[in-house]
């Protein structure tokens, strides 16, 4: 395993991470590790530091504070280099209006997010289409090692040393670039490119300096030459293909009448009671039915005895005989069952009503979720560090893997 830096540098939270489950199992060999505990915690609460303004980041994101979002990534990643928040830190650029140094920030992600997933390079991918087509590219020719700068609100920025890899990305409309070259002198340029547009620029000598006089020899007296047939005219030359006309940067989609809400727990609640609702609506109609079809039967039971002993059936249950009460009892049972059973049901009616409307209201005319970032969403904190072994050529012991 590499050695731990001795220097007041941060470290990373993998070297980090490597170097103190190294010192937790060689513990009783090793000498300084006083010295090593208070870099560890120095460097802990560093981490700290920039997981709260990444956390504020985050929070910002997701209220559409863009710029807020971005200034929190910045100084978050100023703290710790992490892939994840030089991503979230583009995709903030992209909607705070800054898409030149949004697509910066995507192509740094793309060339050093070497363990990055796929889909995190896709999304990367995305968003950097979208930022080169909210702004304009540049490209800069100038002497070997010149300093590449570009003036903003805070102070100059370093783009690069010529030679660059590719075009500069910047903010579509104006924009100051500056030159150092190696013996210090600076040269200043300012250049104007549309949305998803390209165009050029020369720093240093070669962009200034005039062209070289060329001696010219004493005219000569024309000779009278004899007249020459005429040669055909040269066929028109083509003109070069026009520029493709600026891309229309994509828009994020705005949230429609069946959107997602911005909470699905309502939905889930109305659905749920709905559910329980109709459930209730069928048992309680179901054993209703059944105690009318009891209550019937012993109605006509009671007919039939009556009409055999000549009794009118008019309010016999009010005070029954003897023969009679065994059965009036059945019916008054099956009556109140009746009445129980329907108002039940009603209830449930209702219960269900409510749950699916409410569920149905809640879903539609709730506050929608933010429409989704046509670059992708902001990575997350998580809290899943755990402590695995690990083997290299240069030795083993455990590492203590997590996010950030």
């Amino acid at each position: 395993m590499s050695k731990e830096p001795t220097s007041g540098k941060p470290r990373s939270p993998f070297v980090r991470a490597v170097s103190l489950a190294v010192l937790v199992s060689l513990a009783p060999t090793l000498v300084g590790a006083p010295a090593f505990a208070q870099g560890t915690a120095q460097d802990d609460a560093l981490t700290k530091r920039a997981r709260a303004r990444f956390q504020e980041g985050v929070e910002a994101f997701d209220k559409g504070q863009w710029e807020n979002a971005r200034l929190s990534f910045m100084e978050a990643y100023a703290l710790k280099k992490h892939p994840a928040v030089l991503l979230n830190l583009a995709q903030s650029c992209v909607r705070a209006g800054h898409p030149g140094e949004a697509a910066r920030y995507f192509s740094q992600f793309l060339r050093e997010a070497t363990q990055a997933t796929p889909a995190q390079r896709a999304d990367a991918e995305k968003g950097l289409a979208e930022a080169r087509a909210k702004g304009g590219r540049v490209e800069v020719t100038a002497p070997s090692g010149t300093e590449i700068l570009v003036a903003g609100p805070s102070g100059d920025v370093r783009l690069g040393t010529t030679p660059l890899a590719e075009p500069l990305d910047v903010d579509a409309g104006t924009t100051t670039l500056k030159g150092r070259a190696p013996d210090g002198t600076m040269e200043t340029v300012t250049v104007t490119v549309a949305a998803g547009q390209k165009t050029s620029v020369k720093l240093g000598p070669q962009a200034s300096a005039a062209p070289t006089p060329v001696p010219v020899p004493a005219p000569v007296p024309p000779k009278t030459d004899p007249p020459k047939a005429e040669s055909p005219a040269e066929p028109p030359k083509a003109e070069p293909p026009a520029e493709p006309p600026p891309v229309e940067p994509p828009h994020d989609k705005k949230p429609g009448l069946f959107s997602p809400p911005k909470t699905m727990v309502p939905v889930f609640v109305g659905a749920g009671v709905g559910v329980l609702g109709l459930a209730g609506t069928i048992v309680f109609a179901a054993a209703k039915g059944s105690a009318q079809s009891s209550a019937d039967q012993v109605t006509a039971e009671i007919r039939d005895a009556a009409a055999k002993r000549g009794v009118s059936t008019q309010g016999i249950c009010t005070n029954p005989p003897a023969d009679f009460k065994k059965a009036c009892s059945a019916l008054t049972e099956n009556n109140d069952a009746v009445d129980t059973n329907a108002t039940l049901a009603n209830v449930s009616v209702v219960v269900m009503v409510v749950g699916f409307v409410g569920a149905g209201a809640w879903y539609l005319f709730s506050p929608k979720r933010d429409a989704a970032p046509t670059a992708g969403n902001v990575f997350r904190l998580r809290n899943d560090a755990q402590l695995v072994p690990m083997v290299t050529p240069q030795g083993g012991g455990l590492v203590l893997t997590q996010p950030f």
